[in-house]
């Protein structure tokens, strides 16, 4: 079987086989973080999980008859002074109306005694069209725990292999939905949620509906049946 479950059962069993260290969410119960914490990066390193867990999903769904799985070079992403290019995959399913998914994996250098830190872009359509970023931050205050990192991970991957997703982008904003919920981000200016949200809705359902001037969409189908 090749469903969206199946292949992330596939992934979480490869993963616990890699024996990865985990660690726990430092604020249970959202407890409030201390103020130092906003300034620290106790162990960037261990966020190479996110890493780790892309890797796994890039081959289980490489491996899915109908799904191609191509490696990226850095000329195929935009530069970002900030973060250096260590490796990426564009994977596309042969099906009709799905979009591509995109995994790159990206370092963030941090102060000579915190080293660097990992981190994943998930991207949909084109590589700097990016729906999740993980870790968002990588700060001791903003740390949740090894398992939320990976449920993030599983869950964006199947949203957008899943469908139907929308993505839409605007000058400063960008919105998506699935049938799972929807969200707006970006400068102020952004849409209305509520209005975005029903574009989106009826995009997703074939409509031709008129969007924001400079506006982009990007409508993808379930990679199964």
């Amino acid at each position: 079987m090749n469903s969206v479950a199946d292949v992330g059962g596939r992934v979480a069993q490869r993963y616990r086989e890699l024996d990865l260290p985990p660690w726990p969410d430092p604020h249970p119960g959202m407890s409030s973080p201390a103020d130092e914490e906003y300034s620290r990066v106790t162990d960037g390193g261990r966020y190479r999980i996110v890493q780790e867990r892309s890797r796994l999903w890039a081959a289980e769904l490489g491996a899915v008859p109908g799904v191609t799985a191509a490696p990226l070079a850095e000329s195929d992403v935009e530069p970002d002074p900030h973060r250096i290019f260590v490796s990426g995959t564009r994977l596309t399913s042969e099906r009709a109306g799905t979009l591509p998914l995109y995994l790159l994996e990206l370092d963030v250098r941090l102060t000579a005694e915190e080293g660097s830190l990992p981190v994943l872009r998930i991207g949909v359509g084109r590589p700097e069209i990016v729906v999740q970023s993980l870790p968002d931050c990588g700060c001791d205050a903003c740390d949740s725990g090894s398992a939320d990192l990976l449920t993030t991970i599983d869950e964006t991957v199947a949203r957008i292999v899943g469908g139907p997703l929308v993505v839409l982008r605007g000058p400063g904003w960008q919105a998506e939905w699935s049938p799972d919920g929807s969200s707006v981000g970006g400068t102020p200016g952004a849409p209305d949620f509520h209005d975005i949200t029903e574009r989106c809705r009826r995009l997703a359902g074939g409509e031709t509906v008129e969007l924001p001037p400079g506006t982009e969409a990007f409508v993808g189908r379930a990679w199964f049946g």
